[in-house]
Order: C-alpha cells, then sequence, then structure tokens
C-alpha cells in the first residue's frame, strides 16, 4: 500500500503520513487506531512494537526481523497461504537432503 492510498484511507494527506512513518510528526489517536486497523497490527506494535518484540528482535536476524514485521500485516488467508508455503519449502528441502 502506499503512502498516497493509506493517507486516502485515512483521510489525510501523504505527506503527514510520510512524517508520521519517519517520525517527523505523531499523529493522534485516532489517526494511530485507523493505522492500526489499515496495516493490519496491534497498537503497541505502531507505538514502538511490544517489549517482547523488542527483546525478540535483538536476538533475531536481519532476515527474520523483516520478515516478523511482514507477516504481522497479513490477512488470515494470506498467513494460511504463507504457512503451506513454507511447509512444502521445508518439505522439498528434507527430500534434497535424503
Amino acid at each position: 500500500m502506499t503512502q498516497e492510498q493509506a493517507a486516502e484511507t485515512l483521510g489525510i494527506s501523504p505527506n503527514y503520513v510520510s512524517n508520521i512513518e519517519t517520525g517527523r510528526d505523531i499523529c493522534s489517536t485516532v489517526v494511530l487506531l485507523g493505522m492500526a486497523n489499515l496495516y493490519h497490527a496491534s497498537v503497541d506494535y505502531m507505538l514502538g512494537e511490544s517489549l517482547e518484540y523488542n527483546r525478540r528482535k535483538g536476538e533475531a536476524g536481519e532476515n527474520r526481523t523483516a520478515l516478523l514485521h511482514e507477516v504481522r500485516r497479513l490477512q488470515e488467508a494470506e498467513c494460511g497461504h504463507l504457512l503451506r508455503y513454507i511447509q512444502l519449502m521445508r518439505a522439498d528441502e528434507t527430500e534434497i537432503r535424503n
């Protein structure tokens, strides 16, 4: 989703979305809730992520951290597709090793 699309959905300007995303501006609670719903993320995640996620983030590599961020934004059906893909990928790796 582009900043323009997010801005239109939220009823704010694309520049404001950019400023929020880069930390140059702080949004209202209403906009925060709208963004959390739009991006399928919890409010604590939008506020800088939960303490548990931050703790694990320090333990995870860069790829794992990026993957976790993307997974949090997926719809439930997309999560199912991704899970099946991972299972197929692991099954293929097992066959290759044997």
